[in-house]
């Protein structure tokens, strides 16, 4: 078979050149067809001839894919969690119990600090859960409500044998003119210096701080409030 390219002219949308009396003429366009291949095929007693277009296709060239290797932070070396779950919770005992907002605040926050002895190794940036006494409307105990640790990991008192939190009273009027008061945050502000507290974890990793001492730090309290940026700013200073 041979391959043969085809030119042909065919009338241009353009106008041509001016002839004599000013009359235009029509310009032609050199139009490219792709080289055919000319083959003989017998059908019945006759010879014809078939053309046939014949296309060159590049193969594609192969992608080639690096797989990244995601490093979870659940293998984060030395940091403890779940130590205490809800069926076998830590009890610990408040030593202390302050307010630190103003008579004239539109909130009430307490901070207070519980014994551990040691028994809850956290780390700055983690959560506690605590289980307020009490059952609720369906006669059950009450689950645990998870709370930002806000003492640095050796603890206020830097004997690696207490947790703090800063809690702020939950207490709002629902649409029937009726005052709610969150269970877990009034069981905790109301806690007096002595009273045994059920707390379990810790818990989390997404929230550490970073490794390099030198790191910039940016804190945002956008939901967690003021207290794991509290245990940042003692690790810090």
């Amino acid at each position: 078979m041979a391959a043969v390219n085809t030119v042909s002219s065919l009338p241009c949308s353009k106008a041509g050149a001016a002839v004599a009396g000013g009359a235009p003429r029509p310009s032609t366009c050199s139009v490219f067809y792709p080289p055919r291949c000319w083959s003989k095929r017998s059908s019945g007693n006759g010879v014809r001839a078939q053309a046939s277009t014949t296309e060159t296709t590049a193969a594609p060239a192969a992608e080639v894919t690096t797989k990244v290797e995601k490093v979870s932070k659940k293998q984060v070396d030395g940091v403890v969690t779940n130590k205490y779950r809800p069926k076998e919770p830590y009890t610990g005992r408040c030593l202390l119990n302050t307010r630190i907002t103003g008579d004239d605040a539109p909130g009430e926050t307490w901070h207070m600090v519980f014994s551990t002895d040691g028994e809850i190794p956290y780390r700055e940036g983690q959560s506690i859960g605590v289980i307020p006494d009490g059952i609720d409307k369906n006669g059950k105990p009450h689950k645990l409500r998870l709370y930002s640790i806000a003492s640095s990991a050796i603890g206020d008192f830097a004997d690696s044998k207490t947790v703090s939190l800063c809690v702020k009273r939950l207490v709002y009027t629902n649409d029937q003119g009726e005052i709610v008061k969150g269970v877990c945050s009034n069981f905790l502000c109301d806690l007096k210096p002595g009273s045994d507290v059920k707390i379990t974890g810790p818990v989390g990793k997404e929230m550490l701080m970073p490794k390099d001492p030198n790191a910039t730090i940016i804190m945002l309290g956008t939901g967690t409030g003021i207290a794991p940026f509290r245990s940042f700013l003692w690790k810090m200073f």
